[in-house]
């Protein structure tokens, strides 16, 4: 109803003011105005942005389109999701990953949700650097055991509500991450040395690779495909999902090495302060579901990576395994101890005991 329809009844009442019959009507008017107004307000559907800087085939886009579907139909419509992304023209990309967390952190308004690369979230979240130790994970299943602990979910979750004022709803799994190269086959660790791989600016796998001899430069993502096409970096490093949506074919990637030292993943995040201006019922309708739509997202991971993997060989790339892993594995697990520091937020032993914590997740029946 709008203002000018407003206008009109108290014209038509002020009009009729002298009849008896209409008297009564007349009093309860500006009560029913008011009931109204508030109906009106209350039934507003409330709206959350949630931004990706990837594009639409991405394992973040279709996790957050996920997330909007289940929200709108858990709520009645009364929560939405409005999901921005790269190349979209309706809603594109609201800025990079790391400016994303930033922006949650900081609680700006014009951002609620975001989806975040474990690397790029450690960078301001400390505890969570312990996802990029070098070769944690040994398959896909126990990182999803470990997603889905208590641990994971509430006590962790917990102490970084409480320090950096954001809330994980969950986790995206994504593979294992990669490399791909413009130059040769990667097939032995000497074959690594010299080349020029871009990586995120995490500590921990910028000197995981700088230890296996490469040469390391840390870039944003948004960065990433010019600086293939030009020449400045040799190669990269990201799960197949990333490679093949991002169509690396097409910028020089012939060389894939299946060494996978990180497995992709990425929680769901939403601005602590946002959240509990929510009522407790809505509370429970994000929680729900966004947890549905990262189940989702992993039974999606599992059944991709042979189809992307066959899609890259038709573009010309070539799929190599490594002839000498155990020196992988030793040369990079011998790093763990020297990230105890950044992982406890500067107290090595805080960090030592994190990292011991999921390692008694991982190994749990």
């Amino acid at each position: 109803m709008s203002s000018l329809v407003i206008l009109h009844l108290i014209d038509f009442a002020r009009a009729r003011a002298s009849s008896p019959q209409w008297r009564g009507l007349i009093r309860g008017l500006p009560a029913l105005l008011c009931c109204w107004l508030i109906g009106s307000v209350q039934a507003a559907p409330l709206t959350l942005i949630c931004s990706t800087d990837n594009p639409l085939d991405s394992p973040h886009v279709l996790a957050l389109q996920q997330f909007a579907t289940l929200l709108e139909r858990y709520s009645a419509g009364q929560l939405r999701a409005q999901v921005h992304y790269r190349d979209s023209v309706e809603f594109p990309a609201i800025r990079g990953e790391e400016v994303n967390v930033n922006m949650l952190l900081e609680g700006d308004e014009s951002l609620q949700v975001t989806v975040v690369a474990a690397g790029n979230a450690a960078q301001k979240i400390e505890p969570l650097g312990f996802l990029m130790l070098p070769y944690l994970f040994a398959d896909t299943q126990s990182a999803e055991k470990l997603f889905a602990s208590d641990f994971m979910t509430r006590q962790l979750n917990q102490q970084i509500i409480a320090k950096y004022g954001v809330r994980s709803l969950g986790w995206l799994i994504g593979g294992f991450r990669h490399m791909t190269n413009a130059v040769r086959p990667v097939t032995q660790l000497k074959d690594l040395a010299g080349l020029r791989i871009r990586l995120p600016a995490s500590r921990i796998m910028v000197a995981t690779y700088e230890n296996l001899g490469a040469e390391v430069l840390p870039m944003n993502w948004a960065d990433v495909p010019a600086a293939l096409q030009s020449g400045a970096i040799d190669g990269q490093e990201n799960p197949y999902s990333v490679i093949a949506y991002s169509r690396f074919w097409d910028y020089k990637q012939k060389y894939l090495t299946e060494n996978g030292p990180f497995l992709w993943s990425g929680p769901l995040l939403i601005n602590e302060a946002f959240f509990q201006r929510l009522s407790a019922e809505q509370q429970a309708q994000v929680s729900r579901a966004a947890s549905e739509a990262v189940q989702a997202q992993w039974q999606a991971n599992q059944a991709q990576t042979q189809a992307l993997k066959q899609q890259l060989l038709s573009h010309g790339m070539r799929i190599d395994e490594l002839q000498d892993k155990p020196e992988w594995l030793k040369r990079s697990l011998s790093l763990w101890p020297l990230q105890y520091a950044s992982i406890g937020g500067g107290d090595a032993v805080k960090g030592q005991a994190l990292v011991e914590q999921v390692q008694r997740e991982l190994q749990a029946p």
